[in-house]
């Protein structure tokens, strides 16, 4: 293998099939007798395209296609030119350039054409150069073929966006940090929308893990209630303008009684509101309006009217001092309960946190795209990450996520994207150029993500997800190959229709 030429920050490497296997995302080392040495990250693969190659491979296949007979080729050209005719052209983009041991910011240093040495880059060497710990291991997968872990310290007081298309391996990567996290006694907090993580803290054989006793599910309506003074004032007016469309005047009137009925010193609840509203003076339309949406709001069935039967969210956390994995399981919520939760339990988190009331921990916004609208992204990345509320945003809508979030992202897990424009909207992460995002992430296969920013010490990383031994519950029900697709094949729809699977 040679170097050809560099464009940019890109080396053009001239290479033969049988020199080194190579795909995208793979590292490489070029170095020579003098101490130096430059990582190189290879981001296409093609062929070499030389003067005339269009004509001998005409000439190739019409001699192929009238079967003509060559006589003997007794100095063995054919051989050296078919050689030539399938040599190979990689783009390398240059990493680092390392000096004696250290990286060497802003070298012009570059190895020699001819006399350098080519070889593939290990993990050792890669946590090396990019001064990776391991102070709290997050085994993650592999690297090359090579086991990876990194330091679960760089996920702390960190923002982190874990994003790719449908079935690429997403939810699992964040259960296994999940689970991770937990076991180093850390408190993670799980917006869980499908249900996914409600049994991570047990194993595939359905036995209690290491995790177990350290796992919290709350079902919000039946586990997990609020009373409105909980939520606070500012928090329902939020819930009526930005979930229930309710006009500026209609919030306007709502808060006028719920300071009336505090001012009177009677206890605020949706079943005094609504006896306040009743014989409030105020246009029967706007008494309307209020009335349909405090009706709605106790349908949920998310508020109390009982303090005894609210869960403060303070004690559930601090319930444990060995790590917490606390899941709220919304998976039977409809859209606007779902969002009406998020809303309440990111206001009392801030506001625990903001009288230090809770230890620092990590939040997990599960399809973060349903729920996590633009009247508290800015806030969640911003103010509450001072506090100590750490993000793991999980999407496959990437365009969801505002460009100024992306700008914070001190981490990025990309799975597979084939979408130009899903592609375009996570390059403007700072921490990653957009090269290296459209030439690697359309090629990732399945369970393999671009690691990017503090996790791998700004070296974007392929990395093969390991598995997990828990039960992780995200499988997608199918009916070719279900339970009940086999009762069927058999003549027994009725009984599997009547006792379940």
């Amino acid at each position: 293998m040679k170097i050809l030429k560099k464009e940019g920050d890109v080396l053009q490497l001239l290479a033969f099939p049988s020199d080194m296997e190579m795909r995208k995302g793979d590292y490489l080392v070029a170095d020579d007798d003098e101490g130096r040495k430059a990582l190189l990250q290879v981001i296409d693969v093609g062929y070499a395209n030389t003067p005339g190659m269009l004509e001998d491979l005409l000439r190739t296949m019409s001699i192929e296609k009238v079967d003509v007979e060559t006589r003997a080729d007794t100095l063995n050209i054919c051989s050296f030119t078919l050689l030539i005719k399938d040599a190979r052209m990689v783009s390398a983009k240059i990493r680092a350039i390392v000096e004696y041991g250290k990286i060497a910011h802003g070298s012009s240093w570059l190895p020699s054409r001819f006399g350098a040495r080519i070889r593939k880059a290990g993990v050792g060497l890669l946590k090396e150069v990019s001064g990776l710990t391991s102070n709290h291991p997050v085994a993650l997968g592999e690297v090359g073929g090579e086991a990876f872990s990194f330091d679960a310290d760089s996920l702390d007081g960190r923002l982190t966006i874990v994003t790719g298309k449908k079935e690429t391996g997403k939810s699992h990567a964040v259960k296994l940090i999940c689970k991770s996290l937990v076991e180093h006694g850390a408190t993670v907090i799980v917006f869980d929308v499908n249900g996914e993580y409600v049994n991570l803290g047990r194993s595939r054989a359905g036995s209690p893990n290491d995790i177990y006793d350290r796992t919290t599910v709350l079902e919000p309506g039946v586990s997990f209630k609020i009373t409105v003074e909980e939520a606070g004032l500012g928090v329902i007016l939020n819930i009526l303008e930005h979930i229930y469309d309710t006009p500026a005047t209609s919030c306007r009137e709502f808060a006028r009684i719920w300071r009336h009925l505090r001012h009177e010193g009677i206890h605020v609840t949706l079943g005094s509101i609504g006896m306040a509203l009743e014989k409030a003076g105020m246009h029967d339309s706007v008494r309307e309006a209020l009335s349909s949406r405090i009706s709605a709001l106790e349908s949920s069935g998310f508020f109390t009217q009982r303090a005894t039967e609210a869960t403060h969210l303070d004690r559930v956390i601090n319930s444990s001092r060995h790590g917490l994995l606390m899941v709220l399981n919304m998976r039977n919520l409809f859209s606007s309960t779902r969002r009406m939760v998020v809303e309440c339990v990111l206001s009392q988190l801030g506001d625990l946190l903001g009288r230090s009331l809770l230890p620092s921990l990590f939040l997990v916004a599960e399809e973060a795209h349903l729920y996590l609208n633009n009247t508290y992204w800015d806030d969640l990345v911003t103010r509450m990450r001072h506090l100590g509320l750490f993000p793991l945003f999980v999407t496959n809508q990437p365009d969801t996520i505002p460009h100024t979030v992306y700008r914070q992202a001190d981490n990025i897990l990309l799975f597979n994207f084939t979408n130009e424009l899903d592609l375009e909207a996570i390059s403007r992460a700072s921490r990653a150029d957009s090269q290296t995002v459209k030439m690697i992430a359309t090629a990732l296969p399945p369970r393999h993500c671009l690691a990017l920013g503090h996790l791998v010490g700004d070296l974007p990383l392929v990395v093969g997800v390991g598995g997990l031994n828990a039960r992780t519950m995200g499988e997608t029900r199918l009916f070719f190959g279900s339970q009940f697709g086999k009762a069927e094949s058999r003549g027994e729809v009725a009984a599997a229709t009547l006792h379940g699977p």
